[in-house]
């Protein structure tokens, strides 16, 4: 017999705002493994913390900002960041000048058992990813990781669609470049760059192990 499908994000949603609390439930723990991968290439095991955060901004009032323009996914993931950048910007001592579209997670001297945990082409990738502006780091890996789209991209970002088009065109080359200044090997170097989809798609089951 098969199994009946899962209610999609608006229904729960739906459900959650009528006083379904399990539907809510659902709908968090349906989103859990993606939200904590957002932040484990950032801050490593900092990141639990960062998910609740995420979560509690949702109930703290997320959900009567929510607006049906945009899916469930993209507003959650429009918390995470400013979250992260909450508490990125919290680890420095002039948070003044921080500014996520300059600032790298390698530049904060950030050391994440990730990176270290990862290997092969793997590792190469992450730590490149690492020394990409934040903002541009976050867009590629919503693209890679996430499969979404440049149009949620930019709600996330809260950027124009055709901005996010050029800074991942842009962070695509950089970090082309970057995977070649780290690179231990051409061998590993041109496997990357070969199947950089399917490496970035794999990285991402392993940050998920």
């Amino acid at each position: 017999m098969s199994q009946p499908e899962a209610p999609p994000d608006e229904e729960l949603l739906s459900r959650w705002r009528a006083g379904d609390q399990a539907a809510g439930t659902s709908l968090l723990l349906r989103h859990h493994e993606s939200v904590a991968r957002f932040f484990m290439s950032k801050v490593g095991a900092e990141g639990e913390d960062l998910v609740q955060a995420t979560f509690l901004g949702l109930l703290d009032g997320g959900l009567q900002r929510f607006r049906d323009d945009a899916s469930f996914r993209t507003f959650l993931f429009a918390i995470a960041r400013k979250k992260l950048l909450e508490h990125l910007r919290n680890t420095i001592r002039d948070r003044a000048r921080f500014d996520p579209q300059h600032a790298t997670i390698a530049g904060l001297h950030r050391t994440v058992s990730s990176v270290l945990d990862a290997h092969g082409q793997n590792k190469l990738l992450l730590a490149a990813l690492r020394q990409l502006p934040i903002d541009t780091q976050l867009m590629l890996e919503l693209h890679y990781w996430e499969d979404m789209r440049i149009n949620d991209i930019a709600l996330v970002m809260e950027l124009p669609a055709n901005t996010v088009k050029t800074r991942m065109h842009r962070g695509r080359a950089r970090l082309n470049e970057h995977m070649r200044a780290l690179a231990d090997s051409r061998e590993q170097l041109e496997t990357t760059l070969r199947g950089l989809d399917g490496w970035a798609k794999q990285l991402r089951r392993e940050l998920d192990e």
